[in-house]
């Protein structure tokens, strides 16, 4: 079977805080306003968003043989995704990502588990890469272990007229120059403004675009409520969350905003949508996500998608 993307997921069961409070250490209790688990990871969500899109994404992921291990996978198989490429691991944990939402804002915390089981022999040996024009790479610096395993990777890729996009999400460790070898190989980067000035190293947002985009085919830098700033060439051009999207928004959770922007413009992206149009379907999968807990439930699925 051919898919349209494939996604090495950082794959994790998310459990979601949200409250008008922020943790005290000292013993101190306090009452939270809601609580949730769902699918979690940066590339689990683009995939899942990409998907409700109408779109076909493949997803490689490991889950631990224990309680999370089974709820994801169900809930992976109830949004009508692929488990070709989920494996189990018996070795460890399934990952597990603690999301405290504060107004609009949050913290994280993460237990990799799971995730540091991702291997490039494993990878490889499964063919998903064989199975598709298109990779999305997300979680990078997470993801530390497949490293040496991209630049090789994308190479092969690029003579095969493969087509990448590129969301490299926070570095925990700070390395944020490890990405640069990737950069020529990148037809579409989706960073956060500070993911784009951590990685230039620019002092501006703007500086920092026309850097990225200099190194690869295009930056498509999300701005939160400001939109979006798109980078090519010389070209560089902004776009507005449209006020229909942000009249009465109320914000739940800020988790897999940015995963679910990515989704909705690499589908715009792939069916050779006017840049205008990409942008449109990215922010509104964006502040649809805002909405709900996580990164899933709030999900845009549109009543007729365009095949």
């Amino acid at each position: 079977m051919k898919y349209e993307v494939a996604v090495i997921a950082d794959l994790c069961m998310d459990l979601l805080v949200a409250g008008d409070v922020k943790p005290i250490y000292g013993q101190v209790e306090q009452y939270v306003n809601d609580y949730q688990t769902d699918i979690g990871g940066s590339g689990s969500i683009f995939a899942a968003q990409y998907n409700k899109l109408g779109g076909n994404a493949a997803m490689f992921g490991i889950v631990g043989e224990d309680d999370f291990g089974s709820m994801l996978t169900q809930k992976i198989e109830e949004i009508g995704m692929s488990t070709d490429f989920l494996f189990t691991s018996e070795n460890v944990k399934t990952a597990l990502g603690l999301n405290l939402a504060y107004e609009d804002d949050r913290a994280m915390l993460t237990y990799k588990g799971t995730l540091g089981e991702v291997s490039e022999e494993q990878i490889k040996a499964c063919g998903i890469f064989e199975k598709t024009d298109h990779v999305h790479i997300s979680s990078y610096f997470l993801l530390d272990q497949l490293h040496s395993m991209w630049v090789p990777l994308l190479s092969e890729l690029e003579l095969k007229g493969v087509s990448v996009s590129l969301d490299t999400n926070w570095a925990p460790e700070g390395n944020w120059s490890a990405v640069h070898p990737l950069l020529p190989y990148i037809d579409v980067f989706i960073p956060n403004e500070e993911e784009a000035l951590q990685i230039s190293g620019m002092s501006s947002c703007d500086e920092a675009g026309r850097w990225l985009s200099s190194r690869c085919g295009m930056v498509v830098m999300k701005r939160g409520a400001n939109g979006a700033r798109v980078f090519k060439g010389e070209t560089v051009r902004d776009f507005s969350v449209p006020e229909a999207l942000a009249k009465g928004l109320k914000i739940a959770d800020t988790t897999g905003a940015g995963d679910n922007f990515g989704a909705g413009f690499v589908w715009s992206w792939l069916r050779n949508k006017p840049l205008e149009e990409a942008i449109k379907m990215a922010i509104t999968c964006g502040t649809s996500s805002l909405r709900k807990l996580g990164g899933i439930e709030g999900q845009y699925v549109p009543h007729a998608v365009e095949a």
